[in-house]
């Protein structure tokens, strides 16, 4: 791999990532969804492991350990977890979307900030030569 620099596997790593973690949130909510409002503790872990959707999300957060794995192989953490963070964006944009959940103005400025914030992250370099030695 050229360090320093973005390459695909690591770009596509890192879409995986935001999509993996956005799919999990949205399966861990839908899961607790089908448990009553009032439920105790213990009635919604119950429900919880009964419900077969519970599966999928144990399924997707193997799938996001090993995916992330790959991602810090390539890169620097102080890379990687900021750009992986735009699932703090996604997360709630298909929350509405999806779940049909309400999104207010201060909410949407935070969401840009994040965005922003990536965005000028994701203008810095991947891996530093300092790491790169250490390989």
């Amino acid at each position: 791999m050229s360090h320093g620099r973005l390459t695909s596997k690591l770009a596509i790593g890192l879409a995986a990532a935001v999509t993996i973690d956005t799919a999990l949130q949205l399966a861990w909510k839908t899961t607790v969804l089908d448990t009553g409002a009032d439920a105790s503790p213990w009635t919604t872990l119950g429900f919880v492991f009964a419900n077969p959707a519970f599966f999928g999300v144990l399924v997707l957060m193997a799938i996001q350990f090993f995916n992330w794995l790959i991602v810090l192989s390539q890169a620097d953490l102080s890379y990687v977890k900021p750009v992986a963070s735009l699932s703090y964006a996604s997360v709630p944009i298909f929350s509405v979307l999806d779940l049909h959940e309400a999104i207010d103005g201060l909410e949407i400025m935070g969401l840009a900030c994040v965005i922003v914030g990536v965005w000028l992250i994701s203008q810095t370099q991947p891996s530093s030569q300092k790491s790169s030695e250490l390989r």
